[in-house]
């Protein structure tokens, strides 16, 4: 009984012996490669202007880790602006023991270029192998201990372009990356994406309905009063400056609304169709108060939000329909 049992015991720890390497061999591969680390976030401040703020480094011993030739852009989304007020900062931050310091570290060599028309960011001069990340502190060219750092670039003072957008629920900052310098012709290499981002931009838009003069034939047009041919109605939507909201038109007379045409998110105009058509009986010339109603595509459930928020807006006013005179 007593070899039996010896046996048995001799058996398992064999067996355990045996499965430790697979599970070892399992742990390693469960290990994440070092990586190229980028993030990107908008903010909006009190005054109503919005902080865009981008940040890159690499993890020690990441295979993809440029030097310092390598480009870090980021073209803005058209619904935000640069202005006057706009300042642009490209700094970098210690890494700790604990998590980042707060200390701003002018680098020699950063260079920063920006271009106005397209929007777009140029970041130059970090060496993102000597500055790699590391939990575990080395000494640097100079003999002082490091844990690396991360390159910061900041944008205050963005404004939402109502030229391009009427505002709505989550607006997307924009897009970029880090990419390989150009060399020989060559096409720069994108080695690592900014993550999404996005804020909430008030909704807003300007809107004039056209008045009409009609023959004694005629009817109210409802058409060209919510988009005159010629124009001069205020923001129409064109399916990008709408692309975060739907746009809804109702005109009613003394008698309550007679009829609705909704304009969905990222359709212009003309992609729009009567929710309300209007009805076979004949309208008389008269005052038409026509509401245009503004909704974000994301406006989550629950009380109607305020007036005037990124959720929704509603703007209200008044057209004439008058026979012509004999």
């Amino acid at each position: 009984m007593k070899v039996f049992l010896y046996t048995a015991a001799l058996c398992a720890l064999l067996l355990m012996g045996a499965a430790l390497p697979a599970q070892a061999a399992g742990d390693a591969a469960t290990q994440t490669e070092p990586q190229l680390c980028l993030t990107q976030q908008i903010t909006c401040e009190e005054n109503g202007t919005y902080t865009l703020t981008l940040q890159a480094w690499a993890e020690a011993g990441a295979k993809a880790a440029p030097g310092p030739e390598s480009q870090l852009r980021h073209t803005l989304a058209p619904e935000y602006t640069a202005t006057e007020e706009t300042d642009v900062q490209a700094y970098a931050v210690d890494k700790t023991h604990s998590g980042w310091g707060q200390v701003k570290r002018d680098l020699p060599g950063l260079q920063l270029t920006a271009d106005a028309q397209t929007g777009t960011l140029t970041v130059t001069g970090f060496d993102y192998t000597t500055n790699a990340v590391s939990e575990k502190p080395r000494l640097d060219s100079q003999g002082h201990t490091t844990f690396g750092r991360k390159l910061v670039v900041r944008v205050s003072g963005l404004q939402p372009d109502y030229a391009a957008t009427f505002g709505g629920c989550g607006v997307t900052a924009g897009e970029g990356g880090l990419y390989t310098a150009e060399k020989g012709g060559t096409q720069p290499v994108c080695l690592a994406g900014f993550p999404a981002a996005a804020a909430d931009i008030p909704l807003r838009c300007t809107y004039a309905p056209a008045d009409q003069t009609l023959t004694e034939q005629q009817e109210v047009n409802f058409g060209y009063m919510i988009n005159p041919p010629g124009g001069n109605a205020g923001n129409i939507p064109d399916g990008k400056n709408n692309a975060w909201c739907t746009v809804r038109y109702t005109v009613s007379d003394k008698t309550g609304p007679v009829a609705e045409y909704t304009v969905p998110a990222a359709a212009a105009m003309s992609g729009g169709c009567w929710t309300l058509w209007p009805s076979n009986s004949y309208h008389a010339p008269g005052r038409y108060t026509v509401t245009v109603t503004l909704c974000a595509v994301q406006d989550p459930a629950g009380d109607p939000p305020p007036q005037g928020s990124a959720r929704r807006l509603i703007l209200q006013t008044g057209a004439a329909a008058e026979k012509a005179r004999s």
